[in-house]
Parts: structure tokens; C-alpha cells; sequence
């Protein structure tokens, strides 16, 4: 056995606990990012996606992942008189 034994992989590699979660936002953007681009994907290909909703499984729709990112029924920006981009 090395002399490793018994020390975590941030002891190991010199990393503190701090530092392994001092980016804690910009991983959380990512992630909410990569969830946005997925369910976009998803909708732009007219597919429902799953979502766990007050403990059950719901089906949204393509034009509710829309709605929910102020995208009009295609999927685009909104454009037109009245909107401000």
C-alpha cells in the first residue's frame, strides 16, 4: 500500500475543500445552462419532455418550454412592435 492510504483525492492532489467549491456559481450557471440548451433541444424537435412536478411526472409540451424562456412558438425571440430586445 503507498502512503496515499487514508487521504481524500483534494489532500492527495493539494486541493482544499475551498477551493474545490470556489466556482460553486459559475458550475451552477453551467449546469442551468446545459438544462436550458437540452429542453430547447428537445422542444425545437416538437418532443415532450419529463419533469418531476409536485411528486409525479409531467409531460411539457414544447410550446411550455417556450413560454418558459420568453421564446415565441418556434422557439425564436419574440420580435416585433411592442418588444423590447
Amino acid at each position: 500500500m503507498s502512503s496515499e492510504r487514508g487521504r481524500s483525492v483534494a489532500e492527495q492532489n493539494g486541493a482544499t475543500f475551498d477551493a474545490l467549491v470556489a466556482d460553486n456559481d459559475r458550475i451552477n450557471a453551467a449546469l442551468k445552462r446545459a438544462a436550458r440548451d437540452a429542453a430547447l433541444t428537445h422542444a425545437r424537435l416538437g418532443r415532450t419532455l419529463p419533469e418531476w412536478r409536485d411528486g409525479a411526472v409531467v409531460w411539457v409540451t414544447p410550446a411550455e418550454v417556450f413560454a418558459r424562456y420568453g421564446l415565441d412558438e418556434f422557439g425564436r425571440p419574440p420580435t416585433g412592435p411592442g418588444h423590447t430586445s
